[in-house]
């Protein structure tokens, strides 16, 4: 009996492996928001399919990666039931600025330690910083007047 309960562990454990496929649309876009989405499958992932929208995550479609697959929670689903129902999650990240390029923060400081001046470069923009105290010490909010060239 300790034996079969060592085999089926063991069973789970292999089972509980975690797979994925990734599609980056490109590989230059920063990464911002990721959503994720529950997709039913069934008898082994051979039967289903799903169309997912992008837009319902990125409403203006800027999508820097779109990754398919399985976690902990869907091999133990999938192993509970057998292999008669096997979701998959999908993960859909969306492109964070609107060029979609990568942008930078300069921060400046003093000899103390306190922020005095930022600056957030974006292609060949350079935006500056309004920058307020913090409620907690050593802490500031910065915000930023983008202006349209």
């Amino acid at each position: 009996m300790r034996s079969q309960a060592m085999v089926l562990a063991c069973a789970l454990a292999g089972a509980a492996g975690c797979y994925k496929a990734t599609f980056i649309r490109d590989p230059q876009a920063i990464r911002g928001v990721e959503h994720d989405e529950w997709v039913n499958f069934f008898i082994f992932g051979l039967v289903g399919e799903k169309s997912i929208d992008v837009h319902q995550f990125c409403p203006d479609g800027r999508v820097a990666q779109v990754q398919t697959g399985g976690n902990f929670g869907t091999s133990l689903i999938g192993g509970l039931t057998i292999g008669i129902y096997t979701p998959r999650k999908v993960y859909v990240t969306c492109a964070a600025d609107p060029g979609g390029r990568a942008s930078r923060l300069e921060l400046f400081g003093d000899r103390a330690g306190r922020l005095v001046a930022a600056i957030k470069h974006v292609g060949d923009r350079e935006v500056p910083a309004t920058i307020t105290e913090g409620a907690r010490r050593n802490s500031w909010q910065l915000s930023f007047a983008e202006v349209q060239p």
